[in-house]
């Protein structure tokens, strides 16, 4: 998988060296937009809409980093900026309303109910909330979701509109390894363990399909549900809608009254201006230049909450946002300062994460561990904590999760690559060694594993299994055999793991931070609340930027599906011969 790595990093190199100067100037320029913004923050009029175009994926935490503007790029969207903005707003004078533009967003339902949950709280205000699709840009059942809270939702007229359904699914690999001559050991603990099933199938097993309807049907009833209350439809109808194939365009969907409105841009300006009474041409205010103040933490506070953000792949090592790992070493620093900060009264843990390895799991959870012997730390799942996201969550005191988070799979799975005859077959590669015990070359990687050698790896994935429902155990009050009844690797909705006795409470970020303040002894307004980790340097953000503009630049659609697929096999790679506490590498939902 390094040949892949190589192949494109000599491709990029000889753009990166064309672009390099470039690319410190546009540095150095935007270091001085960054300190003119900062220093003179954009007015606002009396008579503005904030306008939050949500495109993209909406990470927890997201950035205000000018250069997204100067290279055209859409800026990355934090969960916790959209709260801020729309809480903020509903309070400020010279907000009079809220404009959102849903365009292909990205994220789990827990996120997407987050959203969703702020909006219906910035209605609270009695300002006016209007939605549209971004242009003549289409709508899906996500961004829908979102609009659907709106006072009237507009669209422009011919536009496609998707609404017919949802669906999860998997790649496989296992024909690529035949036609590769690569030989995969794969052995698991749990019979729902579905992470072992990419390399070994080539389609679900009963077990997967079954679990994986599950959390469809969880989706689909919240869809259809909260649709049907915003629209005045009965949820059956809606779910004909769905499920008939009956709307397709923005016609269709104004027919049946899930739009108020065909309408193009400037007549939804215009609108807009009416209902805030602005006899000017309406005033905007993007998400990235709206400055939430009116949410300003307090300054004279009793305490700190601090929270805890822990997202991507656990690895060992350093976490590296770019490819989406989350690192122990880096993760331990972080709650490390929490730990030892008298300031901090307490820590809420988000986490959003399918796991990974088992080994840097566990350190984690001792990281964890020791935080909550000193203050209380309360687990916030956000879209996804399984497998070593869950592993991680039993350190906490409490945990909350949303009913529609993907959580559970406590079990754990052992990858083998062995890639000895596709060097020779297809390369004409051999090799030959010398040992000093027969186990020596187990995970050199050019030989399939022998019986005995799997009996050892499937022993050692044995004993993490028992370490791992010994920490659920110990974390829910259960005994090891009522917890192996959920775990086996099963993965649960937010709501069926609350019933299982997986999690404490159903629940948002927000509840998690008032239950800490609360175990803090910290009352509702008397406390500040601080993020780690922080945000990479300027010069971290921009290179990764960098590469991701330069790339776009070279590849097609396709390679870019290639690229994905070429990374999450070197991610399998880079998991071989250890325990993996892990969801599978590839599942696809929309």
């Amino acid at each position: 998988m390094r040949f892949f790595s190589t192949l494109i990093a000599s491709v990029l190199g000889s753009f990166i060296a064309v672009g390099l100067v470039i690319f410190v100037g546009i540095m150095i320029m935007t270091v001085v937009v960054t300190s003119s913004v900062s220093i003179n923050e954009p007015s606002i009029s009396s008579e503005s809409v904030l306008v939050l175009s949500l495109t993209g994926p909406v990470e927890e935490q997201g950035t205000t980093d000018p250069l997204y503007d100067l290279l055209d790029i859409p800026q990355p969207q934090g969960l916790n900026r959209v709260r801020a903005a729309l809480k903020s707003a509903a309070n400020d004078d010279r907000i009079q309303a809220v404009w959102v533009k849903p365009q292909g967003v990205i994220a789990g339902w827990s996120t997407l109910l987050e959203i969703r949950e702020s909006l219906e709280d910035f209605k609270m205000s009695g300002k006016p909330l209007i939605a549209s699709s971004a242009g003549d840009f289409s709508m899906r059942e996500s961004d829908y979701f979102l609009a659907s809270v709106a006072d009237s939702i507009f669209s422009a007229p011919n536009a496609f509109f998707e609404f017919n359904g949802f669906y999860l699914g998997v790649s496989f690999y296992k024909g690529l390894f035949d036609k590769l001559n690569v030989d995969p050991t794969i052995l698991k603990v749990g019979s729902y363990k579905g992470g072992v099933e990419p390399y070994s199938r080539e389609d679900m097993s009963d077990e997967n399909r079954i679990q994986y309807s599950e959390i469809l049907s969880n989706w689909n009833n919240l869809m259809t549900s909260t649709v049907a209350k915003a629209r005045g439809i009965n949820q059956e109808d809606v779910i004909d809608l769905i499920e008939m194939g009956t709307i397709m365009t923005t016609e269709d969907a104004y027919e049946h009254g899930l739009l108020d409105g065909l309408l193009q841009t400037e007549e939804i300006e215009a609108l807009l201006s009416d209902l805030i009474g602005s006899d000017d041409d309406l005033s905007t205010i993007s998400l990235a230049k709206y400055s939430p103040s009116a949410v300003d933490q307090p300054t004279n506070s009793e305490g700190t909450i601090g929270l805890m953000t822990a997202s991507g792949t656990i690895i060992s090592g350093q976490s590296n946002n770019l490819n989406g790992y989350l690192g122990a070493g880096s993760f331990q620093k972080s709650m490390k300062k929490f730990r030892d900060d008298d300031r901090v009264k307490a820590v809420v843990l988000r986490i959003d994460s399918p796991g990974g390895s088992a080994t840097a799991s566990e350190a984690m959870w001792q990281s964890v561990k020791e935080t909550s012997q000193k203050k209380p730390v309360v687990i916030s799942m956000g879209d996804l904590a399984a497998s070593g996201g869950y592993w991680l969550a039993t350190a906490g005191d409490t945990i909350i999760a949303s009913p529609h988070t993907i959580t559970g799979s406590i079990g754990v799975y052992g990858v083998h690559f062995s890639l000895g005859r596709m060097l020779e077959t297809k390369f004409g590669i051999t090799s030959d060694h010398v040992s000093t015990s027969e186990y020596a070359d187990m995970f050199s990687g050019m030989r399939p594993l022998r019986p005995s050698e799997q009996a050892l790896f499937q022993r050692s994935l044995g004993d993490t299994y028992e370490k791992f429902l010994h920490r659920v155990s110990e974390n829910r009050n259960m005994s090891i055999e009522d917890v192996h009844e959920v775990a086996q690797g099963r993965v649960w909705t937010g709501n069926l793991a609350f019933d299982a006795g997986l999690v404490d409470e159903l629940g948002n970020l927000d509840d998690a931070i008032r239950i800490a303040s609360d175990m803090a002894g910290l009352e509702e307004g008397s406390y500040r609340v601080k993020r780690l980790p922080e945000p990479e340097t300027l010069l971290d953000q921009y290179l990764d930027l960098f590469l991701a503009h330069i790339r776009s630049f070279i590849e097609s659609p396709i390679e870019t599906q290639f690229r994905k697929e070429a990374r999450l096999l070197e991610e399998a790679i880079k998991l071989q011969g250890i325990p993996i506490a892990r969801m599978p590498i590839n599942i696809e939902y929309r």
